[in-house]
């Protein structure tokens, strides 16, 4: 009853009828999945929808923009992996695992199989973690497979650089039904490989490329920018759904959110966006110098808005639509696997009680660490909690303490009672 699904090449005509229909007809659509709306969190994604179709806004010429240019097989795979599977029938399987099992699964995994890369980015989140071990793929199979039985049906790949894992490609394969998201460097990917996405479809790619070139470069090696520019125009040609992400610092502020950056990029193929402020984490930011002051992140709202008002393209900016998930998920919306097994309540969130060579998903999920994350985001729920990493560090420091959590990424512990030494100030 839960994996209800529709051929791709029918639910890919439904998709190119939405990427060239009527705001009426594209209406229409957006009616009938309300049919299959479950909680008031999917309702309020419908009337947004319908509002932003009324109103006309840029967004959804981004999402016609971008309906059009992936290929049958990709369109399939958007509809029946991500949007019933993943959110709106996904919700109906994780419910039936919380009723039993009396805790709620993540709706995204996060799986980082190495901290190994072909770049060293500064400020990046895997800078200090331990490099001496990885994921095996029956490893990263079988927690694809135990996180599917709990309804969770989304899985983004993370790293280092997942694609110098070659088993990338046969798990993806493996499992068709899957929606996977890939955040990459890009400069990996040859033609072959390309294709190769492009003919399964259930991989949406998120190239990394940090504001233009000249600060790209300066922060992942010279090459680098337009290396990922021409990976990305490569991959939206052969049809496969691609953008870019971007770590929002101190230093590429301005440029991340200017009109003629974006321009640039959604000329290259990015169909969307994904900014991530930077945060805390161990001794790769160095002394905080790169996350944003807190007169940046206040600017945050309003540059996102203008941001969407100006640029069709699907805009998703982690500190600005907090909202969207209530608040930080770390623990609740999503969990991250690191190289060695370890499981964190998000990839930003490097501290671990747990390993899944030791545990079983389930007892993982119960663990008395993760419950206690999501009792910070209980306390200070809403909007301004974007990260507790961030915004409630000396909450966070109490936990790890607490279930004597260890810390995956060197200086993190550090760099968080630095912060929190700030805030109470």
């Amino acid at each position: 009853m839960f994996d209800l699904s529709i051929p791709d090449s029918l639910s890919s005509k439904i998709l190119g009828f939405a990427s060239n229909l009527s705001d009426k007809n594209f209406l229409r659509i957006v009616d009938t999945l309300a049919k299959l709306t479950s909680i008031e969190w999917h309702d309020k994604g419908i009337a947004a929808m319908r509002q932003l179709i009324a109103d006309k806004h840029p967004g959804i010429a981004g999402a016609r923009r971008a309906l059009q240019k992936v290929n049958p097989k990709v369109r399939g795979k958007l509809f029946n992996n991500y949007l019933l599977r993943g959110v709106l029938l996904g919700y109906k399987k994780r419910l039936a695992f919380y009723n039993e099992f009396n805790v709620a699964p993540p709706g995204n995994l996060m799986i980082s199989p190495t901290t190994s890369c072909n770049l060293r980015c500064y400020g990046c989140y895997a800078g200090t973690h331990i490099r001496t071990d990885e994921l095996t793929q029956a490893e990263v199979e079988h927690m694809i497979e135990e996180a599917g039985k709990a309804g969770t049906n989304l899985v983004t790949w993370l790293g280092g650089e997942s694609f110098i894992k070659p088993w990338i490609f046969d798990v993806l394969e493996k499992f068709p039904q899957v929606g996977f998201q890939i955040f990459t460097n890009g400069l990996l990917l040859d033609d072959e490989k390309i294709a190769r996405l492009a003919k399964l479809g259930n991989a949406i790619i998120a190239i990394g490329i940090d504001g233009p070139e000249e600060f790209t470069d300066g922060r992942k090696g010279k090459g680098a920018y337009k290396g990922a520019v021409e990976v990305m125009r490569k991959l939206s040609e052969a049809g496969v759904l691609v953008g870019y992400s971007t770590m929002v610092s101190r230093q590429n502020f301005e440029d991340i959110y200017s009109d003629a950056f974006i321009r640039t990029m959604i000329d290259n193929g990015a169909a969307f966006a994904w900014c991530a402020i930077a945060i805390p984490q161990g001794k790769a930011c160095k002394e905080l110098q790169i996350v944003p002051t807190d007169e940046q992140k206040a600017m945050i709202p309003d540059k996102v808005r203008q941001v969407r008002k100006n640029n069709d393209i699907v805009f998703i900016d982690f500190y600005a639509d907090a909202r969207i998930t209530e608040g930080c998920g770390a623990g609740r919306v999503s969990l991250h696997v690191n190289n060695i097994g370890d499981v964190e309540p998000c990839v930003f969130f490097p501290f671990a009680v747990d390993n899944i060579r030791d545990k079983p998903f389930l007892d993982i999920l119960k663990s008395d660490f993760l419950q206690d994350i999501r009792k910070i985001h209980k306390k200070y729920p809403g909007e301004l909690n974007t990260c507790m990493m961030a915004s409630k560090p000396q909450a966070v420091i109490q936990v790890v303490q607490d279930h004597h959590a260890k810390e995956t990424s060197e200086g993190t512990l550090e760099q968080l009672s630095v912060l929190a030494e700030k805030q109470a100030k």
